[in-house]
């Protein structure tokens, strides 16, 4: 659960998934920070967001340019 509100604050990343995925990823997060300290914990989902903003702006370049690409090829046919 602390995971939804962090990416909701964070990184704006609350998205319709799948209600099993959901279910799994909360079961995960809550072992998670069953086994470790609250700072730590807090570090960790830090540095996950970290990793998840530049992948999507890396996927948002990629998708832009095959973007751009097609759009192109719709002019010089």
């Amino acid at each position: 659960m602390e995971r939804y509100f962090t990416d909701a604050v964070y990184a704006r990343r609350v998205r319709d998934r799948p209600p099993e995925l959901e279910q799994v990823e909360k079961h995960l997060y809550a072992e998670l920070s069953a086994h470790i300290s609250g700072e730590e914990y807090l570090r960790i989902e830090e540095e996950l967001n970290g990793f998840y903003e530049e992948l999507g702006k890396e996927l948002f370049g990629r998708g832009f340019l095959e973007g751009m690409r097609f759009f192109l090829q719709c002019f010089a046919s």
